[in-house]
């Protein structure tokens, strides 16, 4: 009841204030940075990339940034169960492990499964979320098959500006986040500190606590020069209530606790004015703990697994601008992947990058072609050449882009495909015989504007093959039927994006996308990527008043049968709407630059539906609270 009150509260009472109009529907297109490593505005981009923003974030209310991906076009994620629970996306039907996740240009993918864990991953302090659609691989080696995942942080400058949000709900769901930006002289700084946590919604062991931090220091050394540090930490614990899934029974005492840290210290500077380079080190470290006590279950056994991936980087790259039409981007990436985990592999492998990109603008930037080309020397399997080239030409005049590409990509074996040691009386099931997984894929799409850009439509088509596929196979005569990792499979994957963006009128618009995806694999199935999915994104923003309506869909889908008897399975498809909305009140105080009342409701509807066969989705959850800036007016 409470929560119908207070979205009446909103609706009934729009106009008690007056605030700040909406930006200008005509304002400068954002300016992106992952699709060729340079700034270059979003409309000139030759590939298919989104920007998820912080404004789009704080309109939706996402706590997590998996929240905010599901509204992607050829965007799938997936989470095995309640909040804390192991969540997965993938790209244009690849796999978890052929994305390629980074924090402000730092790889966070895990080193022994290879793909990266969204459950834990907030949003605060996010500047925007940049979503390549297609294989990055020329500009970022291994893992990008599907594509990549930038989050950027956000920037300190200006006057001190501090943020509280406090917020509550049902099933004893918290959040609390404290926010500090501005600058000083030359230093930028922007740190933050959340906390979320809930009881969650089943009968026992279903909890989760998520307490994480981030700093951003940018301190402009000279007129040339500027200096960035970075820091990144996340520590959660989370019950797992679907541990004995396999067994339908529920486990009421597996634990997972997690901790993460991502550091980087990078320094940029200009040459001469076309001319600039930036050098950087990073790491990223992970320390994962699961625990598991004996309990009724007659399958169960006491357990305690320790996992600590991590990833050494270090970067450098320069850009050369030739006038106002070529632009040259050179780099040298290392890496060193490294895991010891209680189960025996304590393995690193070292891999070092060269890239090359040519950016080309002719015509008055209408005709727009970019080619590249890298070169990775890995430790364990030698090297990989990955070229791409991609075009667009814009015809201002009618508001149309036509754009289309080539490019090949590739994804290095992991620790666990490589290492894993022999366990429960099976031979190793790693092999470090294995080769890199291969991929090559095509590109074509049309973008069009109409009546001032109230209008935008967009469509993509993408064909990519992959070969080298890395998959467990039985051991020819082993009689326990044990597996090993080998390079055996290939998939062909065709698929169709369709994009529709419209301001109704002054502050109401409405998103919409569409997703086809069709694919070709050895047995013909492709676990938990539907045939069919799509968003629509509803967001009215008025005076004090905002109101966004999201609506996600997902078609069925082959998945796994997670219980007796095991097996291949169809997954019911499933549709789920969520409402977010604020009011900005009108009091007036000293030093209060902002007091809104907000409030949100996943699964508005309470639908009953699992995103992977046998782990039940959240029900209805809604946080209300507060949000509050403060500092001079």
């Amino acid at each position: 009841m409470v929560r119908f009150c207070f979205l009446l509260f909103f609706i009934l009472f729009p106009n008690l204030s007056q605030a700040a109009e909406p930006a200008p529907a005509n304002s400068l297109p954002p300016v992106v940075v992952t699709a060729t490593r340079t700034e270059v505005p979003l409309n000139q981009l030759t590939t298919s990339l989104t920007v998820i923003t912080a404004e789009d974030i704080r309109e939706r209310q996402g706590e997590l940034v998996s929240e905010v991906l599901r509204d992607v076009a050829g965007v799938n994620v997936v989470q095995t169960g309640s909040m804390g629970t192991a969540t997965s996306v993938f790209i244009r039907g690849s796999a978890s492990n052929q994305v390629l996740v980074m924090i402000d240009g730092v790889e966070i993918n895990s080193t022994t499964t290879g793909a990266y864990d969204f459950a834990n991953l907030t949003t605060d302090n996010i500047e925007r979320i940049e979503v390549l659609r297609g294989t990055g691989g020329t500009l970022y080696g291994s893992q990008a098959i599907g594509g990549v995942i930038n989050i950027i942080t956000k920037r300190g400058q200006g006057p001190l500006d501090v943020g509280v949000s406090l917020q509550g709900g049902n099933g004893w769901t918290n959040r609390q986040v404290a926010t500090v930006r501005g600058g000083v002289g030359d230093l930028g700084y922007s740190f933050s500190v959340g906390h979320l946590a809930s009881d969650g919604f089943r009968s026992v062991n279903d909890d989760y606590h998520n307490l994480s931090s981030s700093a951003r220091l940018d301190y402009q050394v000279t007129e040339n020069a500027n200096l960035t540090g970075i820091f990144h930490f996340i520590n959660t614990r989370v019950g797992l209530f679907n541990n004995n899934n396999s067994a339908s029974v529920p486990d009421p005492n597996a634990r997972q606790a997690t901790t993460q840290y991502v550091g980087k210290l990078e320094w940029e500077q200009k040459i001469m004015a076309n001319w600039d380079y930036r050098v950087f080190g990073a790491i990223y470290k992970e320390h994962d703990k699961f625990s598991d006590d004996v309990d009724s279950n007659p399958f169960d056994s006491r357990t305690r697994d320790i996992f600590r991936p991590q990833i050494n980087t270090g970067e450098f790259q320069t850009n050369y601008r030739l006038e106002d039409w070529s632009t040259t981007t050179f780099g040298v990436q290392y890496n060193r992947r490294s895991a010891s985990t209680t189960g025996g592999i304590d393995k690193a492998v070292n891999n070092v990058g060269y890239y090359l990109q040519q950016q080309f603008q002719f015509l008055d930037r209408r005709l727009i072609a970019i080619p590249g080309i890298r070169l990775d020397d890995n430790q364990q399997f030698g090297t990989a050449w990955t070229p791409s080239f991609s075009a667009a030409y814009l015809f201002k005049e009618i508001g149309t882009k036509l754009k289309g590409g080539y490019a090949k990509g590739f994804r290095a074996p992991s620790l666990n495909e490589l290492f894993a040691p022999p366990a429960f009386g099976c031979p190793a099931f790693g092999n470090p015989n294995l080769g890199p997984e291969k991929s090559w894929e095509i590109n074509f799409g049309a973008e069009q504007n109409f009546l001032a850009e109230r209008i935008k439509m967009g469509a993509n088509y993408f064909h990519r093959e992959v070969k080298n596929l890395i998959e467990g196979r039985p051991i020819p005569g082993d009689p326990m039927g044990c597996f090993r990792a080998e390079n055996v499979g290939s998939a062909r994957f065709d698929g169709v994006e369709l994009i529709l963006g419209i301001r109704i009128f002054e502050g109401l618009t409405l998103n919409a996308n569409y997703t086809y995806l069709d694919w070709d694999t050895a047995d013909g199935t492709l676990p938990r990527r539907p045939h069919n999915s799509g968003n629509i994104i509803l967001n009215y923003l008025r005076d004090a008043l905002n109101v966004n309506l999201i609506v996600n869909i997902v078609g069925r889908r082959d998945d796994f049968r997670a219980a007796s008897p095991f097996g291949d399975t169809i997954t019911a498809g499933y549709g789920t709407v969520d409402l977010a909305s604020s009011y900005k009140l009108p009091w007036r105080m000293p030093l209060v630059k902002e007091l809104s009342l907000i409030g949100k409701i996943q699964n508005l509807f309470n639908k009953r539906y699992d995103q992977a066969d046998g782990f039940r989705a959240p029900p209805l959850n809604f946080l209300l609270g507060f949000r509050a800036n403060f500092g001079n007016q």
